[in-house]
């Protein structure tokens, strides 16, 4: 298995970042102007990345983190909300997703955060069994309000 690189995403990346998201769940591609306007207002935020993940210098995958500052416990002051992970249909199920949420972990310890989090779909059973083999257990209830359609 050759090594999976991970790098931080920059706005030269944003036709990259379309298309995998695009490719997770068979959907139309975001207008240029529409991904960049995204892109521009996660930039406002500090503490959230969008990251990379390279096989041979082709991006294969991808994952967001945000950390997130808390008072709520002792010792601790961060924890990191793990989000759009996504991998190019031709690379599931071949251990590169594994590698990919080992290194948001390894992200999330080094920016010394006491926990990770991340939400699914209540649909995608096998996505659920794939986080519960990495080691992430279902605590309590997750709610939305959904407050516009997308």
């Amino acid at each position: 298995m050759n090594d999976l690189t991970i790098d931080i995403a920059t706005s030269k990346d944003l036709p990259i970042l379309n298309c995998l998201y695009a490719d997770m769940d068979n959907k139309q591609l975001m207008s240029e102007e529409k991904i960049a306007e995204i892109w521009n207002e996660i930039q406002q935020f500090t503490n959230y990345y969008i990251y990379l993940a390279y096989l041979e210098n082709k991006a294969i995958g991808t994952f967001s983190l945000l950390f997130v500052p808390t008072m709520m416990h002792r010792g601790f002051h961060k924890s990191a909300i793990l989000d759009s992970v996504a991998i190019a249909s031709a690379y599931r199920s071949q251990g590169w997703g594994t590698k990919m949420i080992k290194e948001a972990l390894n992200l999330s310890t080094n920016a010394g955060c006491y926990k990770v989090t991340l939400s699914s779909n209540i649909t995608r059973k096998r996505t659920h069994n794939f986080y519960k083999y990495l080691g992430f257990q279902q605590h309590g209830w997750s709610f939305s309000y959904q407050l516009q359609q997308v």
